[in-house]
């Protein structure tokens, strides 16, 4: 007679268990993915907040270098606002302002001088949100050539005349401190009152990227970067 061999099957409490052991392995390996995605993206935000503040610092501070201001005039000067006081001259900006005259016109543009109005201000969109904030480069060539002389940093000017044009985005914040030739500190600055240039200008731009707060998303980056320009006297 031939013997009947028993094959062992796998119970119901085995299967539950081999399952659970999996649920807890992909529980694991999802957790090490999410942790090491959340740092990779904190560390790539951080990355395009260094990128912008460095790009804007540096061609805020190459202009300004370059500005030609001349004690007592009333063609070549500079006009700083503090956004605490509500004096600038735009009504949509949410920062400090610095307007001043620099030889920047691009090569491609014919007619009238090197010469040009350049200035910054932070635009705010008109909403809530602090991602739209951008940080906001003015910008007019001199035609003197076609109705006079437009050093008077307006506004509406006619249109292929001016430029106000967003310049870097993500910045939150904008601040101008100007400082005269014995150190002393000051938020406004208009050279036609004050006897000309300030001696040193620290710019202060602050950067955020990633929606909420530090507290709410691990990859929001909210970053303070300042930098110190000295103008010829």
């Amino acid at each position: 007679m031939r013997k009947l061999t028993k094959y062992a099957g796998v119970t119901l409490i085995e299967l539950l268990v081999t399952m659970g052991i999996l649920v807890l392995l992909v529980t694991i390996l999802y957790a090490v993915f999410n942790v090491s995605l959340r740092g990779w993206q904190k560390a790539d935000n951080m990355l395009q907040v260094t990128t912008a503040a460095r790009v804007a610092l540096g061609q805020m501070s190459k202009e300004i270098a370059s500005a030609m201001i001349k004690t007592g005039s009333n063609s070549y000067y500079c006009v700083g606002f503090d956004k605490e006081d509500g004096s600038g001259w735009r009504t949509d900006s949410i920062g400090d302002e610095f307007y001043f005259i620099a030889p920047l016109k691009p090569a491609n543009i014919e007619g009238g001088s090197d010469l040009c109005e350049v200035g910054y201000w932070l635009d705010g969109k008109g909403t809530s949100d602090t991602s739209d904030d951008t940080l906001t480069r003015f910008y007019v060539t001199d035609r003197r050539d076609e109705a006079g002389s437009l050093f008077d940093f307006n506004f509406s000017t006619p249109s292929g005349r001016s430029n106000s044009n967003e310049f870097v985005f993500n910045v939150t914040g904008l601040e101008f401190d100007f400082f005269d030739t014995n150190g002393d500190l000051f938020d406004n600055w208009d050279s036609r009152t004050a006897g000309g240039a300030p001696a040193k200008i620290k710019i202060r731009i602050t950067v955020a990227l990633g929606k909420g707060t530090s507290s709410t998303n691990p990859e929001f980056i909210r970053k303070e970067f300042s930098t110190v320009v000295s103008l010829p006297q």
